[in-house]
């Protein structure tokens, strides 16, 4: 069964609306490494179509949008190749940033960790009223998203919801900034996020990517800080600790 979908919607001018769609029911869309590498895959070779113009990423799923990582993939791992998958991920949620076409995100459900992060990756994020918004890494010792967490958000914001772990729901995601819109039915998400499309289609291909560059702030990469924080002591040690305080 194929983890990541992507359909192409034909517009009426020269580029086109690529949709690519979560859809790993089995987990709730979280990542290991088969999760990783279809969609790695497929964002490179959305990237490499010049017919692009805008991609939308969403959820197949009612329940989440992206539940973060796979526990069960995790914990199979050494430190060594935690450290690794993390800062693969990392280096992946970087290319979304820094994609060559403006990006729109379509959130349901549960937004965890890293699918929180794949989120706020995007341009412009549009939620429905299920959304709820967690970033628990640092709970077990990994620094993922939060550069660009504190980009979007700024740092006092970010600082706590790191530091707490505090669930964030749909209206407050809105009011923090961690999505821009924020709708009753899945529908009138979809719609929401084709009509910025074709707002954005319209707009010169080289000011959408000037203000894309502008807003994206600090470019340097995170992912040696990503790599850093899981080889910090044992990693395993301190996710084992972690789920055992959750369950």
């Amino acid at each position: 069964m194929k983890r990541i979908n992507v359909a192409i919607h034909e517009t009426g001018s020269l580029k086109k609306i690529v949709h690519l769609s979560l859809n790993s029911p089995q987990n709730l869309n979280a990542f290991d490494l088969a999760f990783y590498e279809e969609l790695k895959t497929s964002l490179d070779n959305i990237a490499n179509d010049e017919d692009t113009g805008v991609l939308v990423l969403s959820s197949n799923l009612t329940k989440a949008f992206s539940t973060g990582v796979d526990v069960k993939y995790i914990q199979t791992l050494t430190n060594q190749a935690a450290s690794l998958f993390f800062q693969n991920v990392s280096n992946l949620l970087e290319q979304l940033v820094c994609f060559p076409v403006p990006t729109i995100a379509i959130i349901n459900g549960y937004a965890y960790g890293a699918g929180a992060d794949l989120a706020i990756s995007c341009d412009l994020r549009v939620a429905s009223t299920t959304t709820e918004f967690r970033f628990p890494g640092p709970k077990f010792g990994l620094i993922l998203g939060t550069k660009r967490l504190i980009n979007e958000i700024g740092p006092s914001r970010a600082r706590f919801l790191t530091l707490s772990g505090t669930k964030v729901k749909a209206a407050t995601a809105q009011h923090y900034g961690l999505v821009h819109r924020v709708c009753e039915e899945a529908q009138e998400a979809y719609d929401t996020a084709l009509n910025w499309s074709n707002t954005l289609l319209k707009m010169p291909a080289d000011t959408a990517g000037a203000l894309k560059e502008l807003c994206t702030g600090d470019k340097e990469s995170s992912s040696n800080l990503t790599r850093d924080s899981v080889l910090q002591g044992d990693f395993q040690e301190r996710f084992h600790r972690y789920l055992e305080k959750t369950n």
